[in-house]
Order: C-alpha cells, then structure tokens, then sequence
C-alpha cells in the first residue's frame, strides 16, 4: 500500500497557451531557438514545430519530475499526440469562427491582457518573462484574440444550444442514488517509510528502515509537528504537502489499517504500520459522519453534470463533422 496519489495525467487546455509560455515560475530560461519548421496544415494555415513546442517544453518538464523510463517515453509520446490534436482542434474552432463573424474588442483584448498581467509580482517581472519566452506584444494580443473568439463560439454555437430539463435531473438523481451516499470520513495525514529492495523482494523486515520510523514516533511523542516530519522524510507523493491524503472514507485502505485510523481520537497518531513495500505512521483529524445529499442539495451538482456531458457530445459531434470537411495534414 502506499500512501502517494499519482498525479493525474496532464489535461490539455491549449486555451492557457499563454500561462504556460510565461506564467511565474514556468517560463523559459533562455530566449527559445526553435526551428520553425511545419508541425501540422490545418485548411490553409500550418502550425509551426516553433509554436508547438512553446507550449510542449514546460509540459514535458512537468512530465519528467512525474515519469521514468519507459513509462515517461509512453507518457511524452501521448501527451504530444493530444497535445497536437488540441492544437489543431483550436485552429479549426478559430478557423470557423472567423466565417461567423465572431469578433474580439481591443477592450477586451486589454482586459484579458490585463488580467494576465495581474499574475505577475510587476510590470517589469512581466516584461523579463516576455523577453525570455521571445513573444513580442502583438504575438500576445493575437493568441488572446484567438482564444477570445474560441470561447464565444463555444458559448454561442455549444454551450449556447444545450439544455437540460428539470426532469433529467430529477431521473438522474433518483437512479444513482449510490452517487450522494458519503461514508464514514476521516482527514488523515500520512509519513511513508520505504523498504529497501531486497527487504521488498524476500518480504522481509527492514530494521534499519523500521527503526527511522520509530525515532520519528518518539519525536511525535515529543511533540513534534507531524507536516514538517513529513516534509521531511516521507517517501510519497503527498509529501509536500506534510502528508496530507484529504478525506479517507471508512472502507478504503486495507483492513487492518483501516480499523486502526477509525479507532483513533481526532489529532492522533498511530503506531508504525507495515505493508509490503513500506512502514507508515498516519495522523487523523476530523471525522465526518456518513450522510445523503438531498435532491435539492445535489440538483445544481447533477445540472452542471448533465449540462457538461451534453456540451461534450455536442463539441465532440461538431468538430468530427469540421473534420471531414477540412484538409488536415500532420508532418
């Protein structure tokens, strides 16, 4: 068992292509020498491995601190081919939407470029990123104006013409009312201690291992704080943030740890427990009793649900058809 979540796969949002060339922290550190060379024709405009790649590299650093080995190659493999696919789906809605006649205003454009803007610590922190990244002013209002106009056609000609019926969300409440069941809960922090490989291999104790996890019990006998030993020395994902799983419902970690955490007063901490691959000592705090959400405290959740579901199937629908009318060419 380990207490980590896998982070999930990267969604890709090219609407963002912006935050993702010069948000804080994600922008590049050197001035981008690309080779300009053609990713993809789209009817009769191409999308340059430049602009691609503007968008992939900070994607793939994230990637690499997720992925190793094989699994990162699948990874980066997938994400590139999504990633090309969303770009040539956005050139396509922004294609459509210039035959429509859909239109952005130079206050619009400001006050999104504003608003952007408003990320950064200053005016000068904005301008340093922009010089990194090798975007010129005019590069940004237009990726703007492009994004601008793909959203109102989105709310226009999709989400514009969906509609959901009382009735639905009333069906849809009454057959699946497993989905606002919520079970016994307990917000529960985690420190993961690994087993060496050979330990692991022969299913055997690690007492060097088992012996750092009980220091750090007797430091938390002494009133240490539980995140920043987890911060410290926990071998998880969650470990950046102390530790902490969120809500553990009743049910959903093996047995035996199971019964220990939903024995244990609110602020405790257990004794070292051992899985296959590693000692963990877990920390609790509040506990939420099982309950069932109403129909009228779960209708605006199942409204959003079905209105989200129906606006998919309509785009989805919509951009296979724009497909088979356009030439689309990947190099």
């Amino acid at each position: 068992m380990n207490c980590g979540i896998v982070l999930p796969l990267m969604k890709t949002v090219t609407f963002l292509i912006l935050l993702l060339v010069l948000s804080p922290g994600v922008g590049f550190s050197q001035n981008r020498q690309l080779a300009d060379r053609v990713a993809a024709v789209v009817n009769n405009e191409v999308i340059t491995q430049s602009e691609f790649d503007s968008i992939f590299r900070p994607i793939y650093d994230q990637i690499r601190k997720t992925y190793q080995g094989r699994d990162l190659q699948a990874e980066l493999e997938s994400v590139r081919l999504k990633l090309l696919n969303q770009l040539i789906e956005d050139r396509l809605v922004y294609q459509e939407a210039r035959k429509l006649g859909i239109t952005v205003s130079d206050t619009e454009i400001q006050d999104e470029l504003d608003d952007f803007k408003s990320q950064f610590p200053d005016e000068t922190r904005f301008e340093e990123e922009l010089e990194k990244s090798g975007m010129s002013m005019l590069e940004i209002e237009k990726k703007i104006r492009e994004r601008l106009s793909i959203v109102k056609l989105h709310q226009s000609f999709i989400r514009g013409k969906v509609m959901v019926s009382p009735a639905e969300v009333e069906g849809y409440y009454q057959e699946h009312q497993e989905k606002f069941k919520q079970k016994d809960g307990i917000k529960t922090w985690c420190i993961t201690l690994r087993k060496g490989e050979e330990a692991v291999k022969k299913g055997m104790m690690d007492e060097a291992v088992k012996r750092k996890a009980g220091t750090l019990i007797a430091e938390l006998k002494r009133g240490a704080d539980f995140e920043e030993l987890a911060r410290k020395h926990s071998q998880d994902g969650n470990a950046s943030q102390g530790g902490f799983l969120g809500f553990v419902e009743k049910g959903s970690m093996a047995g035996s740890i199971d019964s220990v955490l939903f024995s244990l007063p609110e602020g405790g901490f257990s004794d070292i427990l051992e899985t296959e691959e590693a000692y963990h000592i877990f920390r609790v705090g509040e506990k939420r009793i099982a309950s069932k959400k109403t129909f009228e405290e779960a209708k605006n959740e199942i409204m959003d649900k079905l209105f989200r579901k129906k606006a998919h199937e309509r785009f989805t629908s919509w951009m296979e058809e724009l497909k088979r009318k356009s030439y689309i060419s990947i190099r």
